[in-house]
């Protein structure tokens, strides 16, 4: 997605979109140059946006940011456990 289509989507000004990449809240990719936003680059900007509106300032913004990506991390990391378990064979059992 181009920068005029994410920030309408995300209901934010250019200014605020460059100060939230300056700060690294958040990181599009970048496609010949220039910045291609993701759908999950959306999510983050409306969950930054949310946030500010509930009274985070912008100190705590990327301790919050920080908190939930690790939290997606360990989600993620449990799900791959998860599956790894119920691919083993189960025993059979003794007598």
């Amino acid at each position: 997605m181009q920068t005029r289509e994410f920030v309408l989507q995300a209901r934010i000004d250019a200014e605020e979109l460059d100060r939230w990449i300056a700060a690294g809240w958040l990181l599009p990719r970048e496609s010949d140059a220039v910045p291609d936003y993701s759908d999950v680059d959306l999510a983050r900007a409306l969950l930054i946006r949310d946030l500010q509106n509930l009274g985070v300032n912008d100190e705590s913004v990327p301790i919050v940011l920080d908190l939930l990506d690790q939290l997606h991390g360990l989600r993620r990391a449990l799900r791959g456990v998860l599956a790894t378990m119920k691919a083993q064979p189960r025993e059979s059992p003794r007598l």
